[in-house]
């Protein structure tokens, strides 16, 4: 299948629809990109990935564990759309809320603290892949399933997990109708105090403006960003439909489906995450501009490079064209790219040692909570003789300036779809 889409003078030409998109993902199974990655400036498991997305996924996972591991010893997970067990990594690697507890206790959720884990995948590649990395463990099961059909018969027949988890937007590949669907199943299936974590793909990304008024329940993606732009450009990109999502369309749904079914449940929250960060700021390959913003983060967090300031400033002029009509999300993508664009102007004035720019800046009313981090940061770098480190700027300033601009992020409760992942953390109630 192939189409064009015209949105303002943007044309995406003749992008061709795989319409079985499992067979990019056994590409990507074969070409390593599920095996056991170390962070990086590229890749699937970018730093960006390890140090910012994961552990958002981590902050809004663990009050559930923690709750769940109050009352039981051990505790039951459904992955859905697992892969090849990234969930099992992401929730085995939560550290403790309380840092005081963190000195006998590196993680909340040990592998022996998990009585089964039960994943499912429509990639048969991802399914070898994760028993291969989890061999030996007899409680860890990976298991072949079509979630577009619904839960297979074993699991419908099984005993109700606590919790039934799905991240990096597994989800997205379904139809509206079919994760409702699901979403029913699930809130049959589980028991009380269960809880549903999952993300979908965010409606308004600054990664996809060419979707914004685009109003079909599916929309073309690519996981290209896997390759780099020598690669994408000498090779087929390969795209597949799936649903972005806009938060009151995905609470409708919810409740519609817990409703139908008699159940009780509580949204405990919606939240965007990586709204600047993400996958395609940088391919350009759904918009008009290519940022590199994802790559200049990556380069703060990593150790053995220096970020680039000016490389970091963000610029939305580009996307009002995109804006429909009373929208409500594009005051927060404003009010937030202002924020980042403080903390670099910040540290602009750091590098360059201007004073009284600095000063301005922490007494500036503008700022609010932003305060108590540019004060650190100044006194990180006025104190830079206490770090024996190579590079100081690459291992202590940069990481730490990264760290702020993700707070910020996190900082905004009330989802908005801004964010290539749009996170829901639900609990059955009744």
């Amino acid at each position: 299948m192939s189409l064009t889409f015209y949105t303002g003078d943007f044309v995406m030409s003749k992008i061709k629809i795989k319409q079985n998109r499992t067979e990019f993902y056994e590409t990507a199974v074969s070409m390593g990109f599920y095996g056991n990655e170390e962070a990086s400036l590229f890749g699937k498991k970018d730093n960006v990935r390890k140090f910012w997305e994961d552990m958002v996924l981590k902050t809004y996972c663990r009050p559930f564990i923690e709750d769940f591991l109050n009352q039981h010893s051990k505790i039951t997970i459904l992955d859905l759309g697992c892969g090849s067990g990234e969930g099992i990594e992401l929730l085995t690697h939560i550290p403790p809320s309380n840092p005081k507890e963190m000195v006998n206790k590196n993680f909340i959720l040990l592998p022996i603290k998990i009585r089964e884990y039960y994943g499912l995948d429509i990639s048969p590649s991802m399914i070898t892949q994760g028993r291969a990395n989890y061999r030996g463990k007899n409680n860890f099961k990976f298991e072949y399933a079509n979630l577009e059909e619904g839960l297979p018969p074993a699991i419908l027949n099984h005993e109700p997990f606590n919790i039934y988890f799905s991240s990096y937007s597994a989800l997205s590949h379904l139809t509206p109708d079919s994760l409702e669907s699901l979403f029913r199943q699930i809130f049959s299936h589980a028991q009380k105090d269960s809880v549903f974590i999952f993300d979908v793909h965010g409606k308004f990304s600054p990664e996809w403006p060419v979707h914004w008024k685009v109003e079909k329940e599916l929309l073309p993606y690519s996981m290209a960003y896997l390759y780099n732009k020598d690669i994408r450009e000498k090779n087929k990109i390969e795209w597949f439909n799936i649903c972005y999502w806009k938060p009151a369309d995905l609470k409708m749904r919810i409740e519609r489906a817990a409703k139908s079914v008699n159940r009780e449940i509580e949204i405990c929250y919606m939240h965007d995450r990586s709204i600047f960060v993400g996958r395609h700021m940088d391919t350009g390959l759904l918009s008009p501009l290519i940022t590199q913003l994802r790559y200049q983060v990556n380069r703060l967090i990593d150790h053995g490079y220096r970020g680039e300031p000016k490389h970091l400033k963000l610029n939305l002029e580009y996307l009002e064209k995109y804006v429909p009509e009373n929208s409500t999300f594009w005051n927060k993508l404003v009010t937030y790219k202002n924020s980042w664009n403080r903390v670099i102007y910040f540290l602009e004035a750091l590098l360059n040692h201007k004073d009284t720019k600095i000063s301005a800046f922490i007494e500036s009313e503008e700022i609010e909570h932003m305060e108590d981090d540019f004060k650190f940061l100044a006194w990180l770098f006025r104190n830079s003789d206490r770090f024996p480190v190579a590079d100081f700027w690459a291992s202590v300033i940069g990481p730490q300036v990264a760290m702020i601009l993700r707070n910020i992020e996190m900082s905004y409760s009330e989802a908005e779809g801004i964010g290539h992942g749009l996170m829901c953390g639900i609990k059955v109630m009744k």
